[in-house]
C-alpha cells in the first residue's frame, strides 16, 4: 500500500509521500480553484490533472440538492490518476450560504453580543450544516480589527477593539474546526492585514498602518487564533502596507504570518486579488504576478484566472521559479485536506440522517435567536420600555418595520439572491470578495419567483439618489423562500399584542428624498399610545444598498430623509422607541436626545423579528453592549476605546494635552462596551492579586447583585492601564468581559484571571516586552462606567514570545 493512503501516518507524512509521487501539472493543479458551473463532470475535463479547490454551484433549493451536487463535484474532480480530492469552500460569516442554512446576526451584531461562548455554539451549526452538505473548506470569519465606520465592510467584523476581536475570532474558530480538523471544517482568518483602517475609509485603499501598531492590534485576532485555536486557513487582503500590496508581499505573508507568528496552514487568495498587482501598475501581466504572490507565500488561487495557471509551470521550466516554491504550498494543501480526512471517505454520497440532524434540529434555530437577543444594544431608556401588550394603539413606523430583505446582512442568501436577480448590478459586483460564489446557485429560485411576480422592471433609483430601488421581484422572491418562517418585526409585534391596534406607516425608503409618506407617519404617531420607529440602511451588494462590500460613505449619519422623518415623528410628542438597523452605529445627536428610546438592532438575521419584539415587550432583557465607539459625525474619526494616552477624548485626563474641537465636543456619542438593562446591577467587593511576575497572572475578583426586580444580564468588563511605560501604550484598555445572568435580588461572583504577557508591547527594537511596573484595573459595565478600581505589580520585566502570550482574560462566574 502507497504511504499516501496509510490512514496510520501523520498528514504530513502522507503529504509528502503523495507529493513525491506528483507531476509539475498535478502540483500546480492544487494551488488553483475553479468555479464549478453546471454539470460536475463536463467542468472537470478541463482539469485533466486535478484541481485543488472548487466552489460549487447548482440550481438546488434545498440542503439535499446541494450536497448531492457537492458529491457529484467531489467525485469528477477526485477521480484522476492519484485520486486527490478537491477541497469545497463556501462563505459562512454568519451562517453558512446555502439553501436551508441557519443565518445569524451579521458580525457586527455578533460583537456586541460580547459572549465567545455565543460565537462558538454559532460556528458548531455552521459546522454541523457544512459537513453534511459536503463543505470542508469556510472563507470565514472576517478578523479585521475596524475603527472607522466609513468602511462599508464594518459589518462583517466583530467590532474595534483586538481583545474582543481575538476572543471571538478564537470562538469561531474552535467552534468550526471542532475537536479535530477530521470531524470540522477549515476556518480562513481574513483579511490578512490591516485591512480594516484604510485611507479615507474606502475599500481597498492603501491601509497607514505602521509596523508596531500593525502586529500589535491588527495582527492580534489572527495570532491568537493561531496559537488557541490551530487556525488552519488565512485569506490575503487586497490592500497594501508601506508601499508593498500583500498579495506581493513576501515580508507580511511569510516572514510575518508563518516566520514571526508560527501560522501552518494554508493561504489563500481573496478573490481575483493576484490581479491587483497587474492593475495598480506593480507587475506587468497575470502571468507575473502570478508567479510573485507564489514566491510572497500564497498558497492557492481563489478562483483560478491566470495567476496559477500554465504560467507556474512555464516558469519551472525556464528557471525563472524554483519548484521548491511549488512544493512548499502543495505540501500544505495536500496536509490539510489528510487533516480533514478527505482521502479517506469511503462514500461521499449524502446521508440522510446527517441532513436531517443538521437542518432539522430546532437547536440551531434556537441558537439564531439566542445571538439576536443577546446582539440587541439599549442605549437610552426615560422609561417607555417594555412595552405594555394592552397599549390601545401602537404605531409602527419605518423602513425596516416590514421588510424580511432589511432583516439580513451581506453575505447571507437573501443578499446573494438579491445581487444574483439584479443584473444590472454586474459592473458593481466585478472583482468583489466573493461575489462569484453566488452566480449561478439561485436561477431555480429566482425563476419560481418571477412566476409570482409581476415583469421585471428596469433600474430604478430612489429619488435623487444613486441607490436602485428593491424590485418587485425579489420581495416576491424572498418572500417565497423565507416568508414561512422568517416573521418581519411588524408581524412579531403584532403577534405580542394581539389585542393592540396595530398601525404600520413606512414613512419614507431608506434612501431618496420622498417624503410623501411622512403625513401618514405622523399621524399614524399622533393617534398612537407609542411609537416604534425602525430607521438605518442597507446591508449586501452592489448599487441597491447603502452599505457593504465596496460601498463605502463619507457621511455616517442616516441614509436619505430618515433623520427629518424622526424629527417629525418625534415631535409629534408620543412616545418614540427607535430601533436603529445598520452595520454602522447611529451618528444622530438629535435621536439620542430626543427619542424616549434607542436600540441598536444591526441586522439580526432569520430569528431577528421575535427577538426584538421579545426585548420590545420586555419578555428578554437587553444584555448587548457596543463592539465599537459611535462617533457623533465623521469629523470625529478615528475614535475608539483604545486609544494612546492623550489621543481623542482622553485628552482631558491628561497632563498638558491642548486637544479639542471649537465648537464641538471630543467625546463619541456613545461609548465602547456601552449598553442597559431593564434592571440594574451593582458591582462591590474587589480583590486583586496584588502582583505577578512576567509569565504569571493576576486574579481580579468582585461579586454582581441585580439590584432590580427583573431578571437580566450582565457584562462585566475588565479594562487595565499602563501606569507608566516605555513606549506610548492605550489609555484604557480593554482585557475580558463576562456575561452573567442573574435573577432579580441575586449575587454572584466574577472571577477574571489576566496574565502579565497579555499587556506584552513590542519595545524599541521590535522585540515583546512585559514590563515591571503598576498596572491599573478598571472594572466595570462600559468603558466609560467604571465601577471598581485596583491594581497590580508586574514584579520584572522580560523579553517573551508573542505567538504564546496572553491575548484576554479568561473568566468564570460563582455562585
Amino acid at each position: 500500500m502507497e504511504r499516501y493512503k496509510d490512514t496510520a501516518l501523520a498528514a504530513r507524512e502522507r503529504a509528502d509521500d503523495l507529493l513525491s509521487r506528483m507531476t509539475l501539472d498535478e502540483r500546480v493543479a492544487q494551488l488553483q480553484c475553479t468555479m464549478v458551473i453546471g454539470e460536475p463532470e463536463e467542468a472537470a475535463k478541463g482539469f485533466p490533472h486535478g484541481i485543488g479547490s472548487a466552489v460549487a454551484f447548482s440550481v438546488a433549493q434545498d440542503p439535499a440538492g446541494v450536497a448531492e451536487n457537492n458529491r457529484k463535484v467531489a467525485v469528477a474532480f477526485g477521480n484522476g490518476r492519484l485520486g486527490i480530492p478537491p477541497l469545497i469552500h463556501i462563505e459562512a460569516v454568519t451562517g453558512v450560504v446555502s439553501p436551508g442554512g441557519t443565518t445569524f446576526p451579521s458580525a457586527i451584531g455578533l460583537g456586541a453580543t460580547f459572549s465567545p461562548d455565543t460565537i462558538r455554539d454559532m460556528a458548531d451549526t455552521i459546522r454541523v450544516q457544512m459537513l453534511a452538505i459536503g463543505y470542508r473548506h469556510a472563507l470565514s470569519p472576517v478578523m479585521d480589527v475596524s475603527r472607522d465606520p466609513r468602511w462599508g465592510r464594518i459589518g462583517e467584523t466583530y467590532g474595534e477593539d483586538p481583545a474582543l476581536c481575538a476572543a471571538m475570532s478564537v470562538a469561531y474558530t474552535k467552534g468550526l474546526q471542532g475537536e479535530t480538523l477530521n470531524g470540522g471544517a477549515v476556518a480562513t482568518g481574513k483579511h490578512f492585514l490591516g485591512y480594516g483602517l484604510s485611507d479615507g475609509g474606502l475599500n481597498m485603499a492603501t491601509n497607514p498602518i505602521p509596523e508596531r501598531e500593525l502586529r500589535e492590534v491588527y495582527a492580534k485576532p489572527f495570532q491568537a487564533a493561531i496559537t488557541e485555536a490551530g487556525l488552519r486557513g488565512v485569506m490575503n487582503s487586497y490592500g497594501s502596507i508601506d508601499g508593498e500590496m500583500i498579495i506581493g508581499s513576501k515580508k507580511i505573508l511569510t516572514d510575518l504570518l508563518r516566520g514571526e507568528m508560527g501560522f501552518g496552514g494554508i493561504l489563500v487568495s481573496d478573490y481575483m486579488s493576484i490581479e491587483r498587482l497587474v492593475n495598480y501598475r506593480l507587475l506587468p501581466d497575470p502571468d507575473s504576478a502570478g508567479v510573485a504572490a507564489l514566491q510572497a507565500g500564497l498558497d492557492a488561487e481563489y478562483p483560478l484566472t491566470r495567476g496559477y495557471g500554465p504560467n507556474l509551470t512555464d516558469a519551472v521550466n525556464r528557471g525563472e521559479l524554483d519548484i521548491a516554491d511549488i512544493d512548499r504550498s502543495v505540501r500544505r494543501m495536500l496536509t490539510v485536506k489528510f487533516e480533514l480526512g478527505l482521502f479517506d471517505v469511503d462514500d461521499a454520497s449524502p446521508n440522510a440522517d446527517a441532513l436531517a440532524d443538521a437542518y432539522g434540529d430546532p437547536i440551531h434555530i434556537e441558537r439564531s435567536l439566542k445571538a439576536a437577543r443577546e446582539s440587541v444594544v439599549l442605549l437610552k431608556n426615560d422609561g417607555v420600555l417594555p412595552l405594555s401588550n394592552e397599549l390601545k394603539t401602537l404605531a409602527v413606523i419605518g423602513p425596516h418595520a416590514d421588510s424580511l430583505r432589511l432583516l439580513f446582512g451581506c453575505y447571507t442568501l437573501p443578499a446573494g439572491m438579491e445581487m444574483q436577480m439584479s443584473n444590472s448590478m454586474a459592473d458593481d459586483m466585478a472583482g468583489l470578495d466573493g461575489m462569484d460564489e453566488f452566480a449561478s446557485s439561485l436561477d431555480g429560485a429566482e425563476g419560481q419567483a418571477n412566476e409570482n411576480a409581476k415583469e421585471p422592471s428596469p433600474p430604478e433609483t430612489y429619488p435623487n439618489s444613486d441607490v436602485l430601488r428593491e424590485r418587485e421581484d425579489v420581495r416576491a422572491m424572498l418572500q417565497m423562500v423565507l416568508g414561512a418562517f422568517t416573521p418581519t418585526i411588524l408581524s412579531s409585534i403584532r403577534e405580542k399584542c394581539p389585542k393592540t391596534d396595530v398601525v404600520y406607516a413606512k414613512g419614507c425608503d431608506i434612501a431618496g428624498d420622498d417624503d410623501s409618506g411622512f403625513a401618514e407617519a405622523v399621524s399614524a404617531a399622533k393617534n398612537a399610545d407609542a411609537v416604534v420607529m425602525t430607521l438605518g440602511g442597507k446591508y449586501g451588494w452592489g448599487a441597491n444598498c447603502t452599505i457593504g462590500e465596496g460601498l463605502d460613505r463619507d457621511d455616517i449619519g442616516l441614509t436619505g430623509i430618515q433623520e427629518e422623518l424622526a424629527k417629525a415623528v418625534i415631535g409629534t410628542g408620543t412616545p418614540c422607541v427607535v430601533v436603529h438597523m445598520d452595520a454602522r452605529p447611529l451618528s444622530s445627536e438629535y435621536i439620542k436626545g430626543h427619542a424616549s428610546a434607542l436600540i441598536e438592532n444591526w441586522f439580526p438575521g432569520s430569528t431577528g423579528g421575535q427577538a426584538i419584539a421579545d426585548v420590545l415587550f420586555g419578555d428578554y432583557n437587553p444584555a448587548g453592549r457596543m463592539p465599537v465607539t459611535a462617533a457623533r459625525n465623521a469629523g470625529q474619526i478615528p475614535v475608539y476605546s483604545g486609544q494612546k494616552t492623550g489621543n481623542s477624548y482622553y485628552a482631558k485626563t491628561t497632563v498638558g494635552a491642548l486637544s479639542r474641537y471649537v465648537e464641538s465636543s471630543t467625546e463619541p456619542l456613545f461609548y465602547f462596551g456601552e449598553g442597559l438593562s431593564y434592571t440594574m446591577f451593582a458591582y462591590e467587593n474587589l480583590s486583586v492579586t496584588p502582583q505577578a511576575s512576567a509569565g504569571g497572572a493576576a486574579c481580579i475578583s468582585f461579586e454582581v447583585t441585580n439590584t432590580g426586580e427583573r431578571d437580566g444580564e450582565e457584562v462585566a468588563q475588565l479594562y487595565v492601564s499602563d501606569e507608566c511605560a516605555s513606549m506610548l501604550r492605550p489609555a484604557k484598555e480593554f482585557a475580558g468581559c463576562k456575561r452573567v445572568f442573574l435573577k432579580a435580588g441575586e449575587k454572584a461572583g466574577v472571577k477574571f484571571t489576566v496574565r502579565a504577557d497579555q499587556f506584552a508591547f513590542l519595545d524599541r527594537d521590535m522585540n515583546w516586552l512585559v514590563e515591571k511596573g503598576k498596572m491599573n484595573i478598571m472594572v466595570g459595565a462600559s468603558s466609560e462606567d467604571i465601577r471598581l478600581t485596583g491594581g497590580f505589580e508586574i514584579s520584572e520585566t522580560k523579553i517573551v514570545d508573542g505567538r504564546s502570550r496572553g491575548f484576554y482574560a479568561s473568566a468564570e462566574v460563582t455562585r
